[in-house]
């Protein structure tokens, strides 16, 4: 399940914006735990809040707040969870030649739903609280599925739009290892995109794939301190509209830092900062600064 080694859980950024998770995010955790987090996220970018699908000339400035819950469980054996998130966002956009519209323009509204399904496959072992107390971690490999559900705020008139208006599925695969006071972490993934049939009007807009890779060096400080460098390579996605290729397959490289935190053994957080360093043309622009906070029980 993705959650930090400590008795409560750290969970990642929803890939809503950012497409990347945080470090120590798949880490094993007891079972019959209930979670609740809430993120404040400063986001710049050169797309709407569907960070998929960057527009040329945009200049994006959002606020997006978060609420997650998760619950961990037991399946065969193994570690397992099933998380809800809801997202709500304030954003200002322009436009660089006023292609769109000129000055700035404000939104705000309701994102889309993301339900995730985690299970472990090794590494992770269904623990009670009390049993995970004398558990060493180990190598792991849990896999997730995350679905975005097309419920958001969504007005095909409109060019910034908070809800995405399409069904997203994204299978995902965690992979870590412990050396010593530090973990090194590879997280993989595949965005599949569903059509938006109303895409800026009566337009369709298709996407192709969108894959990506990360890695997280971290470093245990103490119990309650750690951090990390983090790093994410994306490909693909190229979209089309009304069946017309836009010639904009993306390639990025996103780093960052993150710092996680514990202020009780039920209460902790995450402080967080992630920039596009290098991008192909008409890819995504993004740079992103997260504050966590979680509460277990």
């Amino acid at each position: 399940m993705r959650m930090h080694t400590t008795a409560t859980a750290l969970l990642a950024l929803t890939p809503l914006m950012a497409q990347a998770d945080n470090a120590r995010d798949w880490q094993n955790i007891p079972t019959d735990l209930n979670m609740v987090f809430g993120y404040y996220n400063r986001i710049d970018a050169n797309t709407p809040i569907d960070t998929s699908l960057p527009i040329d000339g945009l200049s994006l400035d959002a606020d997006l707040y978060l609420f997650r819950y998760a619950r961990t469980f037991g399946i065969d054996g193994r570690s397992s969870g099933i998380q809800l998130l809801q997202t709500y966002a304030d954003v200002s956009a322009s436009f660089d030649d006023a292609r769109f519209f000129s000055g700035t323009k404000h939104n705000g509204g309701m994102g889309d739903t993301q339900i995730v399904f985690a299970h472990n496959f090794f590494g992770g072992p269904a623990l009670t609280t009390e049993e995970y107390a004398n558990w060493t971690p180990e190598t792991f490999m849990t896999g997730a599925v995350w679905l975005t559900i097309p419920n958001g705020d969504y007005d095909k008139d409109r060019v910034i739009n908070i809800g995405a208006n399409r069904w997203v599925v994204k299978p995902e695969i965690g992979f870590g290892t412990p050396f010593g006071p530090t973990w090194l972490e590879i997280n993989t993934w595949v965005s599949l995109f569903g059509d938006n049939d109303d895409y800026q009007g009566s337009g369709k807009l298709e996407q192709d794939p969108l894959y990506a890779v990360e890695g997280h060096y971290s470093y245990t400080f103490n119990r309650a301190l750690w951090a990390s460098l983090d790093a994410t390579y994306s490909a693909g996605g190229e979209t089309k509209i009304d069946g017309v290729g836009q010639d904009n397959k993306q390639e990025n490289v996103m780093l960052g830092a993150s710092m996680g935190f514990m202020l009780s053994p039920q209460f902790g957080g995450l402080i967080a900062y992630s920039d596009t360093v290098s991008e192909r043309n008409k890819s995504p622009d993004v740079n992103t600064w997260t504050l966590r906070l979680n509460y277990a029980w």
